[in-house]
C-alpha cells in the first residue's frame, strides 16, 4: 500500500483502516490508455468489495449510453467482457430493449433506444464517489452520520441548480476532466462546515437516465448527477425542503 494511505481511515465508512488506495472512479470505467491518475481514496477491504460489486454491473451497463469522443470504442472494448460474466444483466439488456423518444434542450424529441437500468445501484455508488471526493481533494472525512443524499434533476433542473451552485461564496472548487469526457466532476467546499459539499457528475458525455415517462411515451433526460453531503442537520433541512 502507499505511504499516502498507510495507517488512514477508510474514507467510505471512516471506521476501519484502510487496506490499499481504491480508485474512487473504477479504472474499469476508462479505456487502458485513460486509466491513470484519477482520484483515490483510502478503502478498507470491505468497502472495497462492496464498491466493486456496484461497479461490476455499472461498468458493464453505463458504456451503452456512452455519448463521448471514446463511446464507442468503450463499449466495444470492455462492454462484451464483461456481459459474458453478468449474464443477468446481459438477459436484461436484451428483453427490456426497445425505442423510445427523448426531449432534449428546448424541447427538441429525438429517436433513441433505452433498456431497464437498477439505478438504486448507481445511487450508491455515487455515494461512494462523494466521499472518496471529499477525501482526495480536500482531505475531508465524512462520518457514518454524516447526510450524503443524490439527485437524478432533469436537464432543466440541472441548468437552474448549477446556476445557483455557481453563485456560492465557497471555501474551495474543483472541476476535473477524466478520460477525454468519460468522467467530468466538478465539486464545491463550503467554508463552514467543511462537510457541507455539492458534487455534479456526468458519465460517457453524458448518459441519459429517464424515469417511467410520461403518458405520451417520452422522457426528459437526466445526464449530470448531483451529491449532497453534510452534517445531519443540513441533511434534515433539505429533506423538509423536498416534501
Amino acid at each position: 500500500m502507499s505511504k499516502q494511505f498507510k495507517g488512514k481511515l477508510c474514507a467510505y465508512c471512516t471506521k476501519e483502516t484502510a487496506t490499499n488506495g481504491d480508485h474512487v472512479f473504477a479504472r474499469e470505467f476508462f479505456l487502458l490508455q485513460d486509466r491513470d491518475n484519477g482520484p483515490k481514496a483510502p478503502a478498507c477491504r470491505p468497502c472495497n468489495g462492496e464498491k466493486s460489486l456496484l461497479e461490476h454491473y455499472l461498468t458493464a451497463a453505463l458504456p451503452f449510453g456512452g455519448r463521448h469522443a471514446q463511446a464507442v470504442a468503450n463499449l466495444q472494448t470492455g462492454v462484451p467482457r464483461r456481459l459474458a460474466k453478468n449474464r443477468k444483466l446481459h438477459i436484461e439488456v436484451v428483453n427490456t430493449s426497445e425505442p423510445a423518444w427523448l426531449r432534449q434542450g428546448a424541447g427538441l424529441f429525438v429517436p433513441t433506444g433505452k433498456f431497464s437500468f437498477d439505478g438504486a445501484k448507481l445511487e450508491e455508488l455515487l455515494k461512494y464517489i462523494a466521499r472518496g471526493l471529499a477525501w482526495h481533494h480536500w482531505q475531508t472525512y465524512l462520518r457514518p452520520d454524516e447526510y450524503v443524499s443524490v439527485l437524478f434533476l432533469t436537464d432543466t433542473l440541472t441548468a437552474v441548480f448549477q446556476q445557483l451552485v455557481s453563485m456560492w461564496n465557497v471555501a474551495q472548487r474543483v472541476t476535473a476532466d477524466l478520460g477525454h469526457g468519460t468522467v467530468q466532476y466538478e465539486g464545491v467546499q463550503a467554508v463552514d462546515p467543511p462537510e457541507l459539499t455539492v458534487w455534479s457528475v456526468s458519465m460517457y458525455g453524458g448518459v441519459v437516465l429517464t424515469g417511467e415517462g410520461r403518458t405520451d411515451g417520452t422522457a426528459e433526460a437526466s445526464c449530470r448527477w448531483w451529491m449532497i453531503t453534510g452534517p445531519p442537520e443540513v441533511g434534515r433541512t433539505i429533506e423538509g425542503l423536498k416534501r
